[in-house]
């Protein structure tokens, strides 16, 4: 069964409205909201939502590189042991490469530092 030229366009259009809809929809708003009540300036909510979100990803990112570093340093031990009685550079490599991979996304995964939500509380921001 195939469909006809006009039943493809609409639901192309369908699909790509959703799409739209659903994109929008996820970043029209951060969901804070001032805890006193008060309408913070929109100048002064985007500088706080900016500060708090650098926060927090720099503490991200400080993580991942730890996590990447001792990584590979325990892969590379791991990878030698392993392979001591013969290649214990290629061992080393291999357990230092695949070290880093891990310990890189468990480094991503460390909440470590401060949350977005952490900070703006601090700012005086609730969750909507």
């Amino acid at each position: 069964m195939t469909r006809s030229d006009p039943t493809r366009h609409k639901i192309r259009g369908f699909a790509a409205a959703l799409a739209l809809s659903l994109a929008v929809g996820g970043c029209a708003a951060d969901g804070f909201v001032a805890r006193d009540g008060a309408t913070p300036s929109q100048q002064a909510y985007a500088a706080d939502l900016e500060d708090c979100k650098s926060a927090a990803f720099s503490g991200r990112g400080g993580a991942a590189g730890e996590g990447l570093l001792a990584g590979a340093l325990i892969g590379a031990a791991n990878g030698a042991a392993a392979a001591a009685h013969g290649r214990a550079d290629l061992g080393a490599a291999i357990g230092a490469g695949i070290g880093a991979v891990i310990g890189f996304a468990e480094g991503l995964a460390w909440s470590r530092g401060d949350s977005v939500d952490a900070c703006m509380h601090r700012k005086g921001y609730r969750r909507a």
